[in-house]
């Protein structure tokens, strides 16, 4: 098998207990290169625990979760020390003093007039790029959390909460982007989402939980319209 068809992760016999209970049961799933996958369910399904246990924030009771064929490696404390490829997209990580324009600067050097073209170039973004982290709207901080994760070239994108804070145009804009990312670089991105309706545009597959179990798997064909960078 090839790299391009080896699973990117592998769970087998998956069950998660939090005091004594059950709150996520998964037989066995694969997740592939260059693919979108959407988790969705109501409050409580187990959602934020999936992708919890992906990112090795949550140790599984029982299975295994394997990257690339491997287990995560530990630290010397036993705790998982995710490979740089896999990003989790985090609003909460950055410097409150900081600007956007500064944040992004320091991770990115050079490439920073190119980002400021892609996602701050009108009068009402341009304001919002020379704004303190602590002066940011939750949509703002959205933003910045994707911008920072697509740019930093991950093999795999996981984002919790998806859209949840983000007007309309700008969603369309990241759904463009993240099937972008996904079809021209091969990234496999997993969305996790209480709102159906802000992941569907730019899925492959949809996962449905319902009490911890994966009720439902559907698979969605993109149309791809030309080679044009979005």
């Amino acid at each position: 098998m090839n790299k391009i068809q080896e699973p990117i992760f592998e769970l087998n016999n998956i069950r998660v207990d939090f005091e004594n209970k059950s709150v996520l049961k998964i037989e066995n799933f694969k997740f592939h290169r260059g693919t979108v996958y959407g988790i969705t369910g109501p409050v409580g399904s187990g959602k934020s625990t999936f992708i919890n246990l992906l990112s090795g924030k949550t140790f599984p009771t029982k299975g295994e979760v394997l990257f690339e064929r491997d287990y995560y490696k530990k630290n010397w404390v036993g705790k998982i020390k995710l490979p740089d490829n896999i990003i989790i997209c985090d609003k909460n990580g950055f410097s409150s003093s900081l600007s956007v324009m500064e944040i992004l600067k320091n991770q990115f050097g050079d490439r920073i007039k190119e980002l400021k073209k892609q996602y701050y170039s009108n009068n009402t973004k341009s304001l919002e790029w020379h704004t303190p982290i602590k002066y940011l709207s939750s949509g703002q901080l959205e933003k910045l959390a994707l911008v920072y994760s697509i740019e930093s070239d991950p093999k795999v994108l996981i984002i919790d909460d998806y859209g949840k804070h983000l007007d309309p145009e700008i969603l369309q804009h990241f759904n463009k982007k993240l099937n972008h990312i996904a079809r021209a670089r091969g990234v496999t991105i997993i969305l996790a989402s209480s709102y159906f309706k802000n992941i569907i545009p730019c899925l492959s597959v949809l996962l449905s939980l319902d009490n911890g179990h994966l009720s439902k798997v559907r698979s969605f064909k993109r149309q791809v319209k030309g080679k044009s960078k979005p």
